[in-house]
């Protein structure tokens, strides 16, 4: 999560109408901006689709805008576990059947390709498609929070978006504070707004 607060701010003036109307569109151009930066470095933690991470998936959008009186936004990536089908450009094989050997290969971290054993590609009833793999019974070792649909079958996932920009983050921490280029960015915007409302 990222959040923007108008009392982090010291370049603003006294406030006024125009101020509030400039430092409204500000922290919102900011605010798309910083959302395009967080998902860049969430792709760059987690093979994300590009897709997954824009901002009409709500995985990763600008949850809360600012707006006069409420100098405000946030930056929201999701919780939920991605299913690990989202790493595979393997596709389903029709009557059920298994891909060569066995396998499924996901690349979850980028440029580090991984083969899954006992793992295939399935269209589940949401007409989303999951990664499951069978196995003896237990949970399968090591897997993220796999989740069971049938007798010794077991969906597979990886990380979410929220843990991708906390491995992101520079103390392995949820994105909170504002860089410092969101700052210069959003000082920069503060007064080409002020001067576009002057000249207006």
């Amino acid at each position: 999560m990222i959040v923007v607060e108008f009392d982090q701010f010291s370049f603003i003036p006294e406030m006024s109408n125009t101020v509030e109307i400039a430092l409204t569109r500000a922290l919102n151009r900011t605010a798309d901006r910083g959302r395009t930066s967080a998902a860049r470095a969430a792709r760059e933690q987690v093979a994300f689709p590009a897709s997954y991470v824009s901002p009409s998936s709500k995985r990763l959008w600008v949850k809360t805008r600012a707006r006069k009186g409420a100098f405000t936004t946030i930056i929201e990536g999701r919780g939920s576990p991605t299913s690990l089908a989202r790493f595979s450009r393997q596709t389903v094989l029709p009557g059920g059947s298994r891909h060569a050997g066995g396998k499924v290969n996901v690349m979850v971290k980028p440029g580090q390709r991984k083969s899954i054993s006992r793992a295939f590609l399935i269209r589940l009833r949401s007409n989303n498609i999951g990664l499951a793999v069978r196995t003896n019974g237990a949970a399968p070792a090591a897997a993220y929070k796999p989740k069971p649909i049938g007798k010794n079958l077991w969906l597979l996932y990886g990380p979410s978006v929220d843990q991708a920009l906390s491995a992101a983050s520079a103390n392995s921490g949820i994105f909170e504070d504002m860089t410092p280029e969101m700052l210069d960015f959003l000082e920069d915007e503060f007064n080409r707004q002020m001067e576009l409302l002057d000249n207006g």
